[in-house]
């Protein structure tokens, strides 16, 4: 099937909207809210659980973003139940001005991008993520916490603040994601709820699944009011991806390729990458509450949370050896307008072949209690505990056969050179004049054996103290101040080792000794190959037989055990020294708040303005490592312990207004300051020192590289202002604009450091460069009750995002074609969504498309080599209709995918393509009930 291309003009979807609520709004204008009044009940408290439709869960959202003294985007639990979403980070990318990253077919990371978040707002990556109101990350080595860990059915509501408030728990200068889930006191009596779901994944030709209960219930006791919520969510789902790589530009030499105009580039070749995997989350919540008197109130919650992710990548690329293609006898050329090759034939493509998988499991353990005392009618206090635990466990493998004969054996000397005939205009394509080549066992030798492990490990304890003041009769409605001190534990362990295998021995140098090659097939290690493509692999356009390497049965690191014994090898029984990095991070913060409320030439004001202030205090332990080429680095004997420690302050400010200008229009605007800490595995410290004697020429300074505990937390001064026009219930159309001065984004380069008296310059990651962000937000959303008949339940949402920004490239060089300045990663200029609406009767209904610009993804990727590695625009388009049998019970289906978008990645133009991948179609039942 060809990829198909949607594209719609998002600004003029919005400004339709616009004029259609003009002419409603007359007929369904919502009455005035004050600064102070709660949202409207809805029929049911936030976060209930009852099979209604979507547009009360509408309403709820609106009036949080209406009423909130910060500037706040939020989804309710109804509208993440009833939207088609693998995660949470597939529910958060249906709010205004958040774009998130997919990785095999789910909105998430993965192992090899670990520490990068899934999510960005409004442009930056450096987004903080609470679980109600606290902090929480994963064990992974970085900030992030692994959203796409928890699944939707646990959350009462997410909150999307995007220029926090001065109670708000810093970290995130891109915006702070809340993700609340429920309490028992939140429903009004007992409720009982079960959910399941069959998923079929058409590509994988899988079925996965799903399944959740929950109960709660609230009682009066002599004791006083005590509620019991209890929640347990499971499920399992299946992916496939494929894709097909083009290998990187070279630049053409003069006569050897036909037709070559001046200045022409063509691939090194290609590759095929198949990929199998399953994801299996099981998450248990459970809450108590007890009202121990009309003034006193406590809460306690734990959260325990499992992902295993289980990959199997397969991989089919050619190798050059340094030689470069060598065009086909009587093969025509294509080019395109720049001189970039589109079509033609090689007939030099030597293969490899590789599989590496992955084995994932990450737990997350986080235990709250919290005391509510209101002291007087004006004066409140609340005590909050939080105790985090997390792990993060990886193993990985990695092996490579090969149809060379050696490391140095050119293409063009070996029997096994296939002819590969391409063309990579449009409709992308290649293969080889004589597949039998490819599926040959005895064309194949063992080359390579790869052992990774990660095994890291975080704690946390926090206490926060929060006083609350509410003076009478006063432009100052209230007063917050409070303490909070958080002592935090990172360990970080992590090693990949591998070697060759030659017909003369294993050798981690894949130096290959006189005489000596790759271990040849043989029949008797015939389990360690295995056919493939997965059948229909790319919808045959590509080869459709080839052979990758296979592992004995097993687990990850079973099987890869028994193969390194295959090999006369063993694997690792303990870290080194080297791969070990423990860290402290303590923090002690105070901050204060003041919220007034008053007129100004008639127009009622009210805000909020505070400061944050942080105190933060680090160590990481490491080790300097022998100079000594002859001593074993190894051995802890021959290492110096080293502690580096750093203390800094952090002063955040923060403004947020709002005027009142009509009943149903407002103004807002914001200003703060905000931070992001560096990830956890950038401060690692361990140095290792190059010879004294070997000088830089530039600096007359001995060399070395380490990580960096002396970092300090990227900084940015930002801006907002929106205005808000609330016309009906669940009707509203909103504008936003904002600004960000980045300062201190991480990038390499080199310090002095001084060990043993003499200064070396250290390579390692440094505070350099700086940006900034601009942009706009719309958003709009209604439902058409003035409509006649069955028409009267359509609704819309739409929303659109612009974000301009510009931050220094690192590897750019005077005089070179490498743009000095580039975008930041991760970020579309142009992003929007577009959800079709029908609720009447039992009956409801969606149609979501979200779609997102071109971005730049890299500039140190696979074939980037400091050049833009951009990624073209991608679109989804997901459904679902829901129907509800009884007043308790709904069965739903749902498609995601259903445009089957091709997704594709080039390096600076689109006639130098590096990646076309296809990901799986999604279909789904689920089947609800609640009493």
């Amino acid at each position: 099937m060809a990829a198909r291309r949607v594209q719609w003009t998002g600004g003029s979807v919005i400004a339709l909207c616009a004029v259609i609520a003009s002419g409603a709004a007359a007929q369904t204008g919502s009455p005035p809210v004050t600064a102070t009044q709660a949202p409207a009940d809805d029929g049911g408290a936030v976060g209930d659980i009852v099979v209604t439709g979507v547009r009360s869960s509408l309403d709820s959202a609106q009036e949080l973003k209406r009423n909130s003294d910060q500037i706040v985007d939020s989804i309710q639990a109804q509208d993440i139940g009833k939207l088609p979403d693998a995660n949470t980070v597939e529910s958060l990318q249906r709010i205004t001005g958040v774009q998130i990253q997919r990785r095999y077919g789910e909105g998430g990371t993965d192992v090899d991008h670990r520490t990068q978040p899934a999510i960005a707002i409004r442009g930056l990556t450096q987004v903080r993520t609470l679980i109600d109101g606290r902090d929480t990350y994963s064990a992974s080595g970085g900030r992030n916490f692994d959203i796409e860990a928890l699944p939707p059915e646990l959350l009462a509501g997410i909150d999307v603040f995007k220029n926090p408030s001065a109670e708000v728990i810093e970290g995130g200068i891109g915006g702070v994601v809340n993700l609340r889930t429920r309490l028992p006191f939140d429903q009004k009596g007992e409720v009982i709820n079960a959910t399941a779901r069959a998923n079929y994944y058409d590509l994988a030709d899988a079925w996965g699944g799903s399944g959740s209960a929950l109960y709660s219930n609230r009682w009066q006791t002599g004791l006083g009011e005590m509620g019991l919520l209890l929640n347990g969510i499971y499920s399992k789902s299946k992916y496939r991806q494929d894709a097909l790589l083009v290998q990187p530009f070279f630049d053409v030499t003069a006569g050897t390729l036909p037709d070559a105009p001046a200045g022409a580039r063509a691939p090194l070749g290609f590759q095929i990458y198949d990929e199998l995997g399953s994801r299996e989350r099981l998450t248990l919540a459970g809450a108590y509450q007890w009202t121990i008197s009309d003034r006193l109130g406590l809460t306690l919650q734990a959260l325990h949370s499992r992902y295993r992710f289980l990959r199997t990548g397969r991989y089919f690329y050619n190798i050059t050896h340094g030689e470069n293609p060598i065009a086909t006898p009587g093969a025509s050329f294509g080019y395109a307008d720049d001189g970039r090759v589109t079509s033609g034939s090689y007939d030099n493509m030597v293969f490899e072949s590789a599989r590496y998988d992955q084995d994932l499991n990450t737990k997350n353990t986080n235990l709250t209690a919290r005391l509510a005392w209101q002291a007087t009618d004006t004066l409140s206090a609340t005590f909050d505990a939080q105790y985090l635990k997390s792990s993060y466990d990886v193993d990985g493998n990695g092996f490579v056969i090969s149809q060379f004969r050696d490391p140095s054996e050119l293409p063009s000397a070996t029997p096994n050179k296939s002819i590969v005939d391409f063309n990579i205009a449009g409709d992308p394509r290649w293969t080889v004049s004589d597949p039998g080549l490819l599926t040959d066992p005895s064309r194949y030798r063992f080359a390579y054996l790869a052992d990774y492990l990660t095994r890291n490990d975080t704690d946390q304890l926090a206490l926060r103290y929060d006083l609350k003041w509410e003076p009478v009769d006063s432009i100052v409605k209230s007063i917050t101040a409070g303490v909070r001190y958080a002592d935090s534990n990172v360990t970080l362990r992590g090693y990949g080792v591998g070697f060759c295998t030659f017909t003369s021995g294993n050798s981690e140098s894949c130096a290959a000794p006189a005489g000596a090659g790759y271990i040849p097939y043989s029949s008797d290690r015939e389990q360690l190959i295995v056919r493939g493509p997965a059948p229909g692999f790319f919808e045959g356009r590509t080869v459709d037989g080839v052979l990758y390497p296979g592992f004995p049965p097993g687990s990850v690191s079973a099987s890869l055990t028994d193969t390194f014994g295959i090999f006369g090898a063993q694997r690792r029984a303990r870290f080194y020294p080297a791969e070990i990095n423990r860290q402290t991070e303590r923090t002690l913060t105070s901050y204060a708040s003041a919220r007034l409320a008053t007129e100004l030439l008639g127009v009622p004001i009210d805000g909020s303005a505070g400061i944050r202030l942080i105190r933060t205090r680090t160590s990481s332990v490491g080790y300097l490592f022998p100079q000594d080429n002859t001593l074993d680095p190894t051995d802890p004997a021959n290492l110096t312990p080293i502690t580096v420690r750093k203390s800094y302050l952090s002063t955040l400010p923060s403004v947020n207004l709002r005027a009142l200008l009509t009943d149903q229009l407002q103004l807002r605007f914001a200003f703060a300051k905000a931070m992001a800490r560096p990830d956890f595995t950038q401060m690692a410290t361990n140095v290792t020192l190059g010879p004294p004697n070997v000088v830089n020429p530039s600096t007359g300074r001995p060399g070395g590289s380490s990580g960096n505990p002396l970092l300090d937390p990227i900084r940015s001064t930002q801006f907002d202002a929106s205005l808000e026009w609330y016309f009906a219930r669940a009707g509203s159309l909103t504008a936003g604009l904002f600004h960000k001065d980045v300062a201190g984004f991480l990038t390499s380069g080199r310090v002095v450091r001084d060990f043993g008296g003499v200064p070396y310059d250290i390579s390692t990651t440094i505070n350099s460069l700086s940006g900034k962000v601009k942009g706009f937000e719309v958003a709009y959303q209604q439902f058409y009750d003035f409509l006649p008949g069955l028409l009267g339940g359509l609704g819309l949402q739409a929303n659109y995002t612009y974000v301009d920004s510009s931050v220094q490239n690192p590897f750019a060089t005077p005089g070179s074609t490498i743009p000095t300045l580039v975008p930041l990663e991760k970020l579309s200029k142009h992003s929007y969504n577009i959800v079709g609406l029908y609720e009447r009767g039992p009956m409801s209904a969606r149609l979501a498309y979200n779609w997102r610009g071109r971005y730049l993804d890299t500039t140190v990727g696979s074939g980037a080599n400091g050049q833009p590695q951009i990624q073209a625009p991608y679109a989804s388009l997901d459904a679902s209709v829901s129907y509800n049998i009884t007043a308790h019970v709904a069965l739903s289906v749902e498609a995601v995918n259903l445009n089957n978008r091709m997704n594709e990645t080039f390096i600076g133009t689109p006639t130098e393509p590096l990646q076309y991948t296809l990901n799986d179609r999604r279909f789904g039942v689920s089947l609800r009930a609640t009493y």
